[in-house]
């Protein structure tokens, strides 16, 4: 089992690699975009047709792609107030596992429909760049499928060091107990 969670780690660093780059491709098109059909309507008059269509594709993959990011880092925003109050570790670890396996249950859960809004709007070509539509809500099942990964790979590792008490604590934590000047 340790091996086999050892390759899934290694693999899942490749994974978060190259969506590290993949989002920081996007970031540099969207700039590099916004620059081009800026300079182009101030200083020639012309805007480009397609440059708001871009930008809208690049962000709405760097969102839905680049939240994977942060739950393999399990900094998402979460619910973890009633967890934060809480003080025995057994029920913490508990409240943290099914905080996680919820956001799995509902990444799951709505990719069927982002599947059919792929198929509905397979024929539909955007006006601006005749790139086919279904490329915007390919974004949510590419993002949720990394996500859920990233939840597995974090998740085990939290639950198991809030049961045992070794988890580090949080800032909001450290001023409830005054370890922090407020």
């Amino acid at each position: 089992m340790k091996k086999v969670l050892a390759v899934y780690q290694k693999v899942d660093d490749v994974l978060a690699l190259i969506i590290k780059y993949f989002c920081a491709l996007l970031l540099a098109i969207m700039i590099a975009v916004c620059f081009v059909n800026t300079v182009g309507r101030y200083a020639f008059h012309h805007s480009f047709r397609a440059a708001e269509e871009i930008v809208i594709l690049c962000a709405v993959w760097v969102t839905c792609v680049g939240a994977s990011l942060t739950a393999r880092i399990d900094d998402h925003v979460t619910l973890d107030l009633l967890q934060e109050l809480i003080k025995n570790n057994k029920v913490r670890a508990v409240l943290y596992a099914v905080t996680r396996f919820l956001a799995c249950f509902f990444l799951v859960a709505l990719l069927p429909a982002a599947f059919k809004m792929v198929k509905i709007y397979a024929p539909t070509k955007l006006t601006g760049t005749g790139w086919p539509q279904w490329v915007l809500y390919d974004s949510y099942i590419v993002g949720s499928i990394m996500m859920v990964l990233g939840y597995l790979r974090i998740t085990p590792g939290k639950v198991k060091a809030l049961w045992n008490n070794t988890v580090e604590k949080t800032e909001f934590e450290k001023i409830n107990e005054g370890e922090v000047a407020e």
